[in-house]
This record gives structure tokens, C-alpha cells and sequence, in this order.
């Protein structure tokens, strides 16, 4: 199950920390976040798992979500320093909502 379910106030903070107040098992919330950083890259252009850092080469980066998705959105550079622009990268199933802590989860 995605963490947008169970979260609230879901925002970036410096174009890749991914912050949410997180719902708890108990039913409480906490302040969560995860450096999407260490586990999203750019690939010419395009984001991707193989590659970490996607923000040092990411202009107008932001979070899109919906009632059953939530989207890295942002232009990426490409190797040829032309810009991929609205490039959206679907986070619902590669996060989740650990008891209050937001976690990635790679089962691709």
C-alpha cells in the first residue's frame, strides 16, 4: 500500500527530501521525510533506479499526488545538456508508510 494513504502534508523539501506528517499504528502522526537522492538517478534525460542524485541535474522539481498516486515530476538534463522537460517518475509503490517512517521499498 502506498504511504499517501496514511500520510499527510506531503511536500519536497530542497528538491529531494520528500517530507510527510506519517500516520502511526497506534493512530498518531509524525513528521517523515527520505532523501529521494539516495535512491533516484538521472539517465539522459530520464529518472531511474539504476543511478542516484537526480536532483544535482533537476530544474522545477515537485510532488503531484491523487487519491491512489503520487509523481516525482521535474525537467532533467540530458548528456547533451539539452532539458527533458515534465518528466514524471510514479513513487507509489517504491515508498511506504513504516509505522510513521517513510521507507523505499525496491520490489520492481
Amino acid at each position: 500500500m502506498s504511504f499517501q494513504l496514511t500520510s499527510k502534508n506531503i511536500h519536497l523539501v530542497d528538491s529531494h527530501i520528500l517530507t510527510a506528517s506519517c500516520q502511526t499504528r497506534e493512530g498518531g502522526w509524525q513528521d517523515a521525510s527520505i532523501d529521494l537522492n539516495g535512491y533516484i538517478g538521472n539517465e539522459d534525460g530520464y529518472f531511474s533506479l539504476n543511478d542516484k542524485n537526480f536532483a544535482q541535474s533537476a530544474e522545477d522539481v515537485k510532488v503531484e499526488s491523487s487519491a491512489d498516486k503520487i509523481s516525482l515530476v521535474a525537467s532533467l538534463r540530458r548528456r547533451n545538456d539539452q532539458w527533458n522537460s515534465s518528466q514524471t517518475f510514479d513513487l507509489t509503490d517504491l515508498i511506504e508508510n513504516d509505522d510513521g517512517t517513510l521507507r523505499f521499498v525496491r520490489d520492481l
